[in-house]
């Protein structure tokens, strides 16, 4: 099995290794990526991966794609949309699927096409009186320790186009009581639940409560890990995407999102979130484009 379909759901094998990955249609979206039978990404036993409705619930899990909006945008050109936008929502279109010699390929669509009919999407149009013409193109290389991942997005139309981008990337760790995340020491970020600024100041971020920080990356940061006994991540990605966010819901959080199971895991996930929030331009008829790489080291 190199490349299997099942419904919504692509399973794909990298050559002459066992390490596999699942990417379900709703929103794209990872829900799986196993090296020497070990499962590096988190899924909700409650998620949902289908995309039989047109408005479907997002997955609890996996690497969702934000976009167009981060939480409850601030900007203008996207304050009427939901919280994280709307392409995590949708289906997307399964475009190819490819065993090239050290890599195996699939690739995904979404467009304008999926989207006309879709509320959310209407409600960005009406911001610029207009149908925006775009699409995305999602393409996920998987190797026999890593995985990576890159974006490219067109606007066909619009002068100047606004939205916001993040990898909602869910880890799957032993324990959280004993994970550290590296490469982040002396840099300022915001504690999005006390709404401070701070300043990391140690060697190794540790979580022991609910958190939500928002880190902003420098040049200087060539790869963050995540290190969890025997469970060693190393996540790169390109520089465009200089926000990283940190999340784990704790035990009220978890008990309160009726996706979250077994409530108890949260102590078996941790949130590493590349993106871009602060708000992107792209110009008509030009492609933005930015990759991510999971690597286990």
């Amino acid at each position: 099995m190199s490349i299997k379909l099942d419904g919504d759901l692509i399973t794909f094998q990298a050559p002459d290794s066992d390490s596999k990955a699942i990417v379900t249609k709703l929103g794209a979206t990872l829900i799986s990526f196993v090296v020497e039978d070990t499962e590096y990404i988190y899924l909700s036993q409650a998620a949902n991966t289908s995309s039989d409705t047109a408005t479907a619930i997002p997955v609890r899990g996996g690497i969702p794609i934000i976009f167009p909006a981060f939480g409850k945008s601030y900007l203008d050109s996207l304050k009427s949309l939901q919280s994280h936008g709307f392409a995590r929502n949708l289906k997307w279109d399964f475009i190819i699927g490819e065993v090239l010699d050290d890599f195996t390929r699939v690739k995904f669509k979404l467009s304008t096409n999926n989207c006309k009919n879709y509320e959310q999407f209407k409600k960005w149009c009406d911001y610029y009186d207009t149908v925006i013409d775009f699409e995305i193109s999602l393409v996920f290389n998987l190797f026999k320790d890593k995985v990576t991942i890159n974006v490219d997005f067109t606007n066909f139309n619009i002068n100047e186009l606004e939205f916001q981008f993040l990898f909602h990337t869910y880890f799957k760790v032993p324990s959280v009581d004993d994970m550290y995340i590296i490469g982040l020491q002396n840099l300022k970020y915001i504690d999005r639940l006390a709404i401070k600024y701070k300043i990391h100041d140690s060697p190794m971020f540790k979580i022991s409560q609910q958190t939500d920080s928002l880190f902003k990356l420098n040049d200087d940061i060539d790869s963050i890990d995540i290190l969890s006994g025997d469970s060693n991540i190393r996540l790169t990605s390109s520089k465009n995407l200089d926000d990283l966010v940190i999340w784990n819901p704790w035990k009220d959080a978890a008990f309160k999102m009726k996706d979250f199971e077994p409530k108890e895991s949260y102590k078996n996930m941790i949130c590493v979130e590349f993106g871009s929030v602060e708000g992107n331009v792209v110009k008509k008829g030009q492609v933005w484009h930015c990759d991510h790489t999971i690597n286990i080291i």
